[in-house]
């Protein structure tokens, strides 16, 4: 084999190794577009869920707060309640402008990392504002709903049994917030795999470079 017929079959060689590189490259992209996806279509499906959940939530605040259904006697029994509907009202301001956000996202193979780090972008906007609606709104149904019942209690029992008769709603409260805490209920999931997604996709195409340099 002369020198041009060795050229030629190298040259032969590298343009099958960067086909094979390039489609390598589509289907390992493809294979993260799909898998991202389908945990956006998940992300939205929650979003709306919880929307409804918290419009639940808004609906039986405003029953409580119109109906007295706990037949409250003082105006200051009804404060845990419009703690409540204000923090849902905050919180499911919040839910709307997000999904409304990841609404104006779209997930294809040519724009895979612009999307992703769109979403991601969504998720790691500062809330520290919401943080505390939610500290908040968890220490209020936590410890100041069942503390609202108490003037009925201390009328019933007297005010040292009464106190501790509402400690048992707060201590089995604290205990599910804490399990629930342990079982990673109150972690962000989705954004730490779109961030795979993204360090995946970043180091193909880096890895692509460099093989076609």
């Amino acid at each position: 084999m002369n020198l041009d017929e060795l050229k030629t079959a190298w040259q032969e060689y590298d343009r099958k190794l960067q086909t094979t590189q390039t489609i390598n490259e589509k289907v390992i992209v493809s294979m993260i577009k799909e898998r991202s996806s389908a945990r956006y279509s998940k992300v939205r499906r929650e979003y709306i869920l919880g929307f409804i959940w918290m419009l639940i939530c808004l609906f039986m605040g405003c029953a409580v707060l119109l109906g007295n259904p706990f037949d409250y006697d003082l105006r200051i029994q009804y404060a845990p309640t419009v703690i409540f509907c204000g923090c849902i009202i905050i919180l499911l301001a919040a839910m709307i402008r997000a999904y409304l956000d990841l609404q104006n996202i779209t997930i294809s193979h040519n724009n895979l990392d612009v999307s992703l780090k769109k979403i991601i972008a969504v998720y790691e906007r500062p809330q520290k504002f919401l943080w505390y609606t939610v500290i908040v709104f968890l220490f209020t149904q936590v410890f100041l709903f069942p503390l609202s019942f108490l003037p009925h209690s201390i009328e019933r029992l007297g005010l040292w049994v009464a106190l501790a008769e509402r400690l048992i709603p707060i201590s089995i409260a604290v205990l599910m917030l804490f399990i629930a805490h342990k079982l990673g209920a109150f972690k962000e999931r989705h954004k730490n795999k779109f961030k795979e997604d993204l360090s995946e996709l970043q180091e193909l195409r880096s890895m692509s470079a460099e093989l076609l340099s």
